[in-house]
């Protein structure tokens, strides 16, 4: 029982770190929450932000980098209490409208491999990778988990 009790987190871990990432990437599912610089993305790949009365964070989706390699998203804390980390549901298509990946992106707001706090009324930027024959995504905000174990959802 002990082998499976650190069994499961290893390969939890090696999963997460099987993603590949592509040159010059500066985040992505395997490392979610780095916090980063973002390059400007395009306006036709824009939808407003995704606001919600009471939401313990406000998530705003950028589309797809110039590059089309990432999609491009912020996240702004608006509550006190400690968040462990935010879920988002990320949809990625091909051209003909195929569904290539339908996940789920865990930010932890980690920068250069460690995990930094989440801090209330700051807004953190981020970028997940794409699958290489996504050229269309979606992205919103999922639940928040905080640090207490109790979860907010959008439902």
């Amino acid at each position: 029982m002990k082998i499976y009790l650190a069994l499961v987190p290893t390969i939890i871990f090696l999963s997460a770190c099987s993603v590949k990432e592509p040159s010059g990437a500066t985040n992505t599912q395997a490392a979610p929450g780095v916090q980063v610089t973002q390059p400007k993305v395009e306006a036709s790949q824009s939808s407003a932000p995704e606001t919600m009365a009471g939401a313990p964070v406000e998530f705003i989706y950028e589309g797809l980098t110039p590059d089309k390699e990432n999609v491009s998203y912020k996240i702004k804390v608006n509550t006190d209490k400690p968040i462990e980390e935010v879920h988002l549901a990320l949809k990625e298509s091909d051209a003909g409208g195929r569904v290539v990946e339908q996940t789920t992106v865990v930010w932890q707001n980690i920068v250069r491999s460690t995990r930094q706090p989440i801090e209330r009324g700051k807004t953190y930027e981020a970028q997940t990778v794409l699958d290489p024959a996504a050229t269309k995504a979606d992205c919103s905000l999922k639940e928040v988990v905080f640090e207490d174990g109790t979860r907010w959802n959008t439902r």
